[in-house]
């Protein structure tokens, strides 16, 4: 079950109650996760589970130890506290080590939480059973093999601390992932979708996009040389390489010398390092994709400009260097936004003489962080661009290049929207057209 505001509280305050140091921070994570996985054009698994999980930190004289466990019970709860406790009386010092954070304000209005749909909490095993039944039947009318999994969550997040702290948070998210194949295995098309609301997956729109795909790459496509090309970039595509970016804002790998953005004695805040028309943000509290409005400490997540017009204008700040720094802290964001147009994927095309048209990315690893250079593959749908038409399927290519590329060498941007992201993170980008993307080598994998 999803614990609510009060039944979360009594838990930390029971936890609080229990303690004997001084310093307790407490996490009470709680919530309802259902699946329904398919394959070869029918349902194969679906599952529920309940999840509750109680952490407690326990500092003593810069010493910390954290405990995890389920119980419910003042006895049980009581029995976490003393064990991380006792565990931080046998720990090492941490020099970094900063005390729980006292309360703090959020945005948010815990009465009417932004991101609960009433719906996506009500989800049972025979309303996941309809999602799947609409993008097979796009499958078995087209005499296409559909596989994916739909996914949904109520959950709820709570911080408290000995230092007065308390943050609450409930969330609701659902998703569909699919892959559509051709029957002889040489086409595939892919498509995804996520929300906070059930009535924003459109199941049927979802299939139909991968099935097309995979008609249009039916027979595998030919190789292109490797080399550097024009390509117009799917938003899911924007988004996996995107992530590279965003994981290495922190001011500290700058501060010392170890990321793209260090500068001799500091960092690149101020510095127009990207086309003038890219602007990312992070806001808990965008009213169409709201996002938990505290980090994992409890510090708050502000709207933040991260880059605007080009230049970048801020990077995250652990509590400990901001302190060292003498700066404000800046946790990472829970949500990304990145401004775009209006043009739709066929518009930008229609835009390009001679380019790839890529779909998405996987298998995405860092090369260099200095250079935020990243490897990995394209999959699911990668067609040659000739003369503003898709002109037949290409074979996947690996890529050995830079989010930073994107940024700097962008041509048009079209409408944004949220995809898929792993870590919950709510993302919404635009697909893009990016000159001169660098493709090291052709692979033969569908």
């Amino acid at each position: 079950m999803t614990l609510t505001r009060t039944e979360a509280q009594r838990l930390i305050q029971s936890a609080l109650k229990a303690a004997t140091l001084k310093e307790i921070f407490v996490r009470v994570s709680s919530g309802l996760e259902g699946n329904l996985r398919f394959a070869g054009n029918a349902p194969t698994s679906s599952g529920e589970v309940e999840r509750l999980d109680i952490s407690v930190t326990a500092a003593r004289e810069r010493a910390s130890a954290t405990v995890s466990g389920n119980p419910r019970d003042a006895a049980g709860i009581a029995a976490l506290v003393r064990r991380a406790e006792d565990l931080a009386a046998l720990a090492p010092v941490d020099p970094e080590h900063m005390p729980p954070l006292g309360p703090q304000t959020y945005a948010d209005d815990p009465r009417r939480p932004l991101a609960m749909d009433a719906a996506t909490a009500k989800l049972t095993a025979a309303l996941r059973t309809d999602v799947v039944a609409q993008a097979l039947k796009v499958a078995r009318d087209g005499k296409l093999v559909a596989s994916g999994i739909v996914e949904h969550s109520h959950r709820s997040t709570a911080l408290g601390s000995s230092a007065g702290l308390f943050a609450y948070y409930p969330a609701t998210e659902v998703s569909l992932t699919t892959t559509f194949r051709t029957p002889d295995g040489s086409g595939s098309g892919w498509a995804g979708a996520m929300s906070h609301r059930l009535a924003d997956l459109d199941a049927t729109a979802l299939a139909r996009r991968a099935a097309d795909k995979a008609e249009m790459s039916r027979g595998g496509g030919v190789a292109l040389e490797p080399g550097a090309y024009t390509v117009v970039l799917e938003a899911q595509a924007v988004a996996d390489l995107l992530e590279f970016l965003v994981g290495s804002l922190g001011a500290r790998a700058a501060d010392e010398g170890r990321s793209f953005f260090a500068r001799p004695g500091g960092n690149a805040i101020g510095e127009a390092l990207f086309s003038p028309n890219i602007a990312l943000r992070s806001d808990p509290m965008d009213a169409t994709y709201p996002s938990a409005p505290f980090a994992g400490d409890g510090l708050p997540l502000p709207r933040t400009a991260w880059i605007e017009g080009g230049k970048l204008l801020a990077l995250t700040s652990s509590r400990y260097w901001a302190q060292k720094q003498g700066r404000a802290p800046l946790s990472a964001p829970n949500s990304l936004f990145m401004t775009g147009g209006s043009a739709s994927v066929a518009e930008l095309v229609r835009g390009v003489e001679r380019g790839v048209l890529v779909t998405r990315f996987w298998y995405n690893r860092m090369l260099d962080p200095r250079q935020i250079l990243a490897t990995g593959l394209t999959r699911d749908g990668t067609f040659k661009i000739v003369g503003g038409a898709l002109a037949g399927p290409v074979k996947n290519m690996r890529y050995n290049d830079s989010p930073v590329t994107l940024l700097k060498r962008v041509l048009a941007l079209g409408r944004p929207e949220r995809v898929i992201a792993g870590d919950g993170t709510v993302v919404v980008v635009p697909p893009m057209v990016v000159d001169g993307f660098n493709f090291a080598s052709v692979s033969d994998a569908v």
